[in-house]
């Protein structure tokens, strides 16, 4: 009888350990399961794979800048890793992401590039970096003015490029203001890639003979005031950028001069469902920099470094209209130009750029909105895919 109630006993415990065995497998198999729908609505989204599984959003770049060829395309995986809002005086600020990406792409024009790049933080030191690097084998249109012609003269330029970027910044006792340094280094290589038209070329030739190949090295300091609601797809709140950057050969670098950039992004919500976003960029360089550098009026629909000079000033609105949880349609405009000195204002070219996209909320709980941006600008349509703000730049 012993024996029979302890086989019974044996029995039912290693039936128990078995069954408790395959109910863990089973509840490990359910956790580690990535989720792709939202299950406060049932839409696809990728908030779980990012935040609980340390998955990354595939950013697909499609290159449609007109002075890189027309069109091109390339992939970055982006990694996103929360951070805990601050307690200011009983108000819970939100901080930035970690965020760490790779990329890589090509363009017809025979262009192509890789690299990759980290923005991190250090929470209990109040420190938060950038670092990255790259390399860049770019064939790039730019513009010349040549002897007061009336028109300006295209030149095409094989441009090897080898960046590699730092930033420092320190948060202050309120966390919304972060104060730092920042240090570029380019080593660049150039050359004459489809010439100008005979005597033309060789004036442009003259301009641009001292920066065929050369290094770049400067160091900044750099603050800023941000506190808007959401890095990604802001819908409220005001972000304050303010860079002044030296290049000298103290720091690695073949020219002299000095830049600076004040940059600032509003955001008010007109409604629950209606976003108005308010951009104002202004650089200004003294010194010998090189062409290829010089600032542009960087804005939706302009062709990148078509319109440059060694001050630049521009204004960008943006409208959207979350019309359903996930979609929302956009409007945006802008105008801005580039001119050498503040008494060529008025006779500098108008940059200008307009059009509309749409946008799919992607990561609810990050609320990333990632869509396409359709734009017409003084070169004819061009189109943009967006991640996050068409901003985000800053």
């Amino acid at each position: 009888m012993r024996k029979k109630i302890t086989s019974i006993f044996l029995s039912t415990t290693i039936f128990l350990l078995s069954a408790n065995s395959i109910f863990a497998q089973e509840e490990q198999k359910e956790k580690s399961k990535i989720i792709f729908k939202d299950t406060l609505d049932n839409y696809f989204d990728l908030s779980d794979f990012i935040i609980n599984k340390k998955g990354f959003i595939p950013i697909p770049v499609i290159i449609t800048e007109p002075s890189l060829g027309g069109f091109g395309g390339g992939l970055a995986p982006v990694f996103i890793q929360p951070n805990k809002p601050r307690n200011l005086n009983g108000r819970m600020i939100p901080m930035p992401p970690d965020i760490t990406t790779a990329f890589g792409g090509g363009t017809l024009n025979g262009s192509w590039f890789l690299g990759g790049g980290r923005t991190g933080s250090i929470s209990k030191w109040g420190i938060r970096y950038t670092i990255g690097a790259a390399y860049g084998n770019v064939n790039m249109d730019y513009y010349f003015n040549i002897d007061k012609l009336n028109k300006e003269v295209e030149s095409e330029f094989n441009i090897r490029t080898i960046p590699a970027f730092l930033s420092v910044t320190k948060q202050l006792r309120d966390p919304r203001f972060n104060v730092g340094l920042e240090y570029l280094f380019m080593h660049n290589k150039l050359e004459v890639k489809n010439p100008a038209a005979g005597p033309l070329q060789e004036k442009i030739d003259s301009l641009v003979s001292d920066y065929i190949s050369g290094n770049i090295g400067k160091l900044g300091i750099k603050a800023s005031y941000d506190n808007r609601d959401n890095t990604f797809t802001p819908n409220k709140g005001l972000k304050v950028n303010i860079t002044a950057d030296w290049s000298h050969p103290a720091f690695g670098s073949d020219y002299k001069y000095g830049q600076f950039e004040g940059a600032a992004y509003y955001y008010i919500p007109l409604s629950h469902n209606l976003i108005t976003g308010t951009r104002f960029d202004m650089q200004q360089v003294a010194g010998d920099i090189p062409f290829y550098i010089k600032p542009f009026v960087d804005m939706r629909g302009v062709p990148s470094a078509r319109y440059q000079g060694k001050t630049t000033m521009l204004i960008e609105l943006e409208e959207r209209w979350d019309f359903q949880r996930r979609w929302s349609l956009v409007g945006f405009g802008g105008v801005g130009k580039g001119f050498d000195k503040f008494s060529d204002f008025g006779s500098a070219e108008w940059a200008w750029g307009y059009g509309a996209g749409f946008r799919y909320l992607m990561a609810r709980l990050l609320n990333i909105r990632m869509g396409v941006d359709f734009a017409m600008g003084p070169d004819g349509f061009t189109y943009y895919i967006v991640f996050g703000t068409s901003w985000i730049r800053q």
